[in-house]
């Protein structure tokens, strides 16, 4: 596999993630028979925020996998960064969106700042490599 296919495998099962969570507000919108924002009901503010949440940090990290994949870094590393990646949105959303792992929420904050981070320090030294 090529680190322009492993970043798109890591890319398409974030799609995938992203309708989930997505027809999960759906869902809540439906069984709290609410049409426009939360209307004050805190399963539709998670609901909200956990797809809101995704919304804000996935294009950095999925646009930087596909720079560092044509950047050439290996695929090893693609691998390592999309894995983390969506390791730490799917424990975002057990902890804050679904409420079945209490720290949940704290693991998925850490894990996506650090691959952001790690992300964003490979971009700088690819950039100069």
């Amino acid at each position: 596999m090529t680190p322009i296919q492993a970043a798109g495998l890591w890319i398409g099962l974030n799609a995938i993630f992203l309708i989930y969570i997505s027809f999960r507000v759906g869902q809540v919108r439906i069984r709290t028979k609410t049409n426009l924002g939360d209307g004050g009901n805190d399963e539709m503010v998670k609901a909200i925020r956990t797809q809101g949440n995704y919304i804000e940090y996935a294009p950095a990290a999925l646009l930087g996998l596909f720079v560092l994949a044509n950047l050439g870094l290996a695929t090893t590393w693609i691998h390592a960064l999309g894995s983390v990646f969506l390791f730490a949105r799917i424990s975002h959303l057990l902890g804050l969106g679904m409420g079945v792992w209490p720290k949940g929420r704290f693991v998925g904050t850490m894990f996506t700042m650090l691959t952001l981070l790690a992300t964003g320090v490979l971009l700088i030294w690819k950039a100069f490599a």
